[in-house]
């Protein structure tokens, strides 16, 4: 199998900064020769903007994700299976659904928090924590009408594992919506029944893996937004898996 490694160095508009220092990082301590050893042929892209682009977050990330989602469109035409590393999980995901032109699909959601704030009830003002809440087009819906391929995600074919640290009005609405969440202790007992519901509905699934759904103390800080009590490596492989 080809692989075609997408790497996205930038964190709210900044490259290479923060989080968006985690592609290159990766890339360096040697996922490409690991995947490599073990059989599959590795093709390698950065998406950058160039130097004369007016650096603003939300103009920057919608830049971005239209180039995710030429390069995953590119990797599926050529027979390739697409990996994004990514500083953000927006940049990430929306320009992944966008390349992939899913109409039905699901999406399994690794996250310690729930991304489903909306402009109405963030409190912190990031964007990234509007990521699902954009996927599944409750906000941002202007912009997204000029990412070339997407679709909004129906709420019932989304599942957020391991999410333990939700804003208050952010809880409402995953409470109000049709995702399917499921707390790191849901994740070790319910997986398989809630996977076995959604492949009755979906043809393809997005995976979606921020590394801050693992338990910092069991492997690491991976990022300042790390919440205690997480995922170990070997329940999301396992789900993964499944």
């Amino acid at each position: 199998m080809d692989i075609h490694l997408l790497s996205v160095p930038y964190d709210t508009a900044r490259r290479e900064e923060r989080m968006g220092a985690g592609p290159g990082h990766l890339l360096s301590s040697g996922v490409t020769e690991r995947l490599t050893a073990i059989g599959y042929r590795v093709s390698v892209e950065e998406i950058a903007l160039d130097d004369s682009s007016t650096l603003a977050e939300i103009a920057t990330a919608f830049e971005l994700q239209r180039g995710v989602a030429a390069g995953v469109r590119h990797a599926v035409a050529v027979g390739a299976f697409p990996i994004v590393l990514s500083g953000n999980c927006n940049m990430a995901a929306l320009g992944t659904l966008a390349g992939l032109s899913a109409r039905n699909v699901g999406v399994l959601w690794f996250d310690a928090h729930g991304d489903f704030n909306t402009p109405e009830t963030t409190i912190g003002g990031f964007l990234d924590g509007m990521a699902l809440a954009m996927a599944t087009g409750r906000c941002w819906r202007e912009l997204l009408t000029r990412l070339p391929g997407f679709e909004p995600v129906p709420e019932a074919n989304v599942i957020l594992l391991g999410a333990r640290d939700l804003d208050p009005l952010e809880a409402s609405l995953l409470a109000e919506s049709g995702v399917s969440v499921l707390r790191p202790a849901d994740v070790r007992s319910t997986t398989e029944q809630a996977l076995e519901r959604l492949g009755q509905r979906v043809s393809d699934v997005y995976v979606h893996l921020d590394l801050d759904v693992l338990d910092p103390a069991a492997h690491g800080r991976v990022n300042r937004f790390a919440a205690p009590d997480g995922l170990t490596v070997e329940e999301v492989a396992s789900v993964i898996r499944l």
